[in-house]
């Protein structure tokens, strides 16, 4: 078996090779693969399925935080889910979500695009690139709660430093109730634009960096325009990345408490409340969990129905383009 094996030049190996024996096969043992596999596995299921499997039971059942610890509640069927999609407190939530996906979500991915090809096309030393590339990053490593007390600080009406620059300005005539009915979500917006805008900035740089660089010499030598060779090469070829950071802004807008909670607490009069927040605001402070699960399984439902809908959208174009 030995003289079966392909070796190179005897003469190339340590004197001491030959003579060596190997005390273990090459094969690793049964366990490792397992535990490599099962551990994961494992872990997945104890943060995510058993989660999701204790809130569909619950949401099927009359609990309270009593009947959670002692176990009494009974069973009623669908009717916190009846209770959920009856309730107006729920349909204004979903309208104020479609509210902040339209303008809050699309704008980040947007501002962060144009963001990141203008650092990568104008900024051409490296050392700059990397400066700027920090601060614009640095609103995203703040934690949302301090996020949110900045700005409503900043957001105060009376002498906040929003308004206060838009009078010096000369763009408003004066002090906007940034927390009133009807404007105090357009705050929490604002907010998260600041805050999470540089998500979709460092995903979008890292496709545009990674794009090749002889498409653009052959466009440069045909003497394609600047903007010509933005709109016609890199957008689409970013096309799949830009889609990746709108569907994580997506869905993190489907759990989206935070600033919420910090800046507005859903009023005045609800105005500002998404369905996320209610979830939270029935479970955690008012103690009806039945109706929070429900609420949660409502959200996980329609958040995964519309990714599913957006991929495969995706996953046509992509098609249509002989991409996939």
């Amino acid at each position: 078996m030995r003289q079966a094996i392909v070796r190179g030049d005897p003469s190339t190996y340590p004197d001491w090779f030959d003579g060596k024996r190997r005390q273990r096969p090459l094969i690793v043992a049964r366990w490792v693969p397992i535990a490599m596999v099962g551990l994961p596995v494992a872990v997945l299921f104890a943060i995510v399925v058993y989660p999701t499997i204790w809130m569909f039971y619950h949401s099927l059942r009359d609990t309270n935080i009593t009947g959670l610890f002692t176990g009494n509640h009974a069973y009623i069927g669908f009717a916190n889910y009846g209770t959920v999609f009856s309730s107006d407190r729920f349909q204004d939530s979903l309208v104020h979500l479609l509210q902040y996906l339209s303008f809050g979500a699309v704008l980040q991915v947007i501002l962060g695009c144009v963001l990141a090809l203008t650092l990568y096309e104008v900024v051409k030393s490296n050392l700059w690139r990397t400066i700027i590339l920090i601060l614009l990053v640095l609103p995203m490593m703040l934690p949302p709660s301090i996020v949110g007390v900045l700005w409503r600080f900043l957001l105060t009406p009376s002498n906040g430093a929003v308004n206060q620059a838009l009078l010096d300005l000369g763009l408003i005539a004066s002090h906007i109730e940034w927390f009133n009915a009807g404007v105090s979500l357009w705050s929490i917006i604002i907010a998260d634009v600041w805050n999470w805008t540089a998500l979709p900035l460092l995903i979008i740089y890292s496709g545009r960096v990674s794009l090749p660089p002889a498409v653009y010499e052959a466009a440069r030598v045909d003497g394609a325009s600047q903007w010509k060779v933005v709109r016609r090469i890199t957008l689409p070829m970013l096309k799949e990345v830009i889609a990746i950071a709108f569907i994580l802004r997506f869905t993190d807008a489907f759990k989206f408490v935070d600033l919420v909670y910090v800046m507005t607490s859903g009023g005045p009069a609800q105005t500002s409340e998404l369905p996320t927040y209610i979830a939270f605001q029935r479970g955690i402070r008012e103690f009806a969990i039945g109706e929070a699960a429900a609420y949660a399984i409502i959200i996980f439902a329609i958040s995964a129905i519309l990714v599913t809908l957006f991929l495969q959208y995706m996953k046509r174009v992509m098609r249509a383009q002989g991409l996939a």
